[in-house]
């Protein structure tokens, strides 16, 4: 990418996602050397996207192989002409020789292969759509990351572990993730909501933890003076927080 500001304080966030061009990069280099905000900034950011990335790698369907091969096999093929050995007719053919022309069992074998192509083009239709919305997530995430204005803070939550937010107004959205919250039991989970002047408004349940950390969650929508809050509420989650949150941010204005 282009510089596009005079200002390079803008880029740490590019920067920290190898988003400049040679002679952006290299020139916001130099700028580094002079600017100790700006290499903290672009240090701390580079972490977050690490945290991020290593979070959001996503682990293809079990049964995606199975499916993908079954869409090749309804894709119609040309066999190779072969000349016909009349000693060596296949099975399926004197079979089919073998059967009765009858139109009701045409009429049922046609349906029953409707209903075959129908079932498996639901299942690959499903699997796409599971993939656009990874993708879609994903590029959520690096639009926050790599916002002219992207802003990373770190909290503690009040029975341990933490929590990491990357934002920006600018996109008037942040990213969450979370390391070590205690694990809850099944029937509880994690809920996270923006408080603000507006009241509580509910962004969602915190997505399960994979090895301690929470994959990256998009909260949008947000307000002037809003602060982010994770509280415990039952797995289905709550119209309005009903436990003192375990983690409080105050998102900067």
């Amino acid at each position: 990418m282009r510089l596009r500001r005079a200002d390079p304080h803008t880029l740490a966030g590019a920067y920290a996602l190898d988003a400049l061009g040679k002679a952006d990069r290299a020139a916001f280099e130099r700028h580094m050397q002079a600017c100790e905000a700006c290499r903290h900034e672009a240090a701390s950011l580079r972490e977050a996207a690490a945290r991020l990335g290593s979070a959001t790698a996503v682990t293809p369907p079990e049964r995606l192989r199975e499916q993908v091969l079954a869409q090749a096999a309804r894709t119609r093929q040309l066999p190779p002409h072969v000349a016909e050995d009349r000693h060596r007719v296949p099975a399926w053919r004197r079979l089919g020789r073998a059967l009765p022309a009858s139109p009701r069992f045409a009429v049922a074998l046609a349906g029953a292969c409707m209903l075959i192509a129908l079932a498996l083009g639901t299942l690959v239709l499903s699997t796409q759509h599971r993939l656009s919305l990874e993708q879609a997530r994903s590029g959520e995430i690096a639009a926050v990351l790599n916002a002219p204005d992207a802003h990373m803070m770190t909290v503690r939550g009040s029975t341990g572990g933490s929590a990491t937010v990357v934002m920006s107004h600018a996109r008037s959205a942040l990213v969450l993730t979370t390391v070590s919250l205690p694990v809850l039991p099944s029937s509880e989970g994690y809920e996270v909501w923006l408080m603000g002047r507006g009241g509580d408004r509910s962004a969602g349940m915190l997505p399960a933890a994979h090895r301690g950390m929470t994959p990256p969650m998009i909260v949008s929508g947000l307000a002037a003076g809003d602060r982010i809050g994770l509280t415990v509420e039952p797995s289905g989650g709550s119209s309005r927080p009903t436990s003192p949150p375990v983690v409080m941010l105050a998102l900067p204005s």
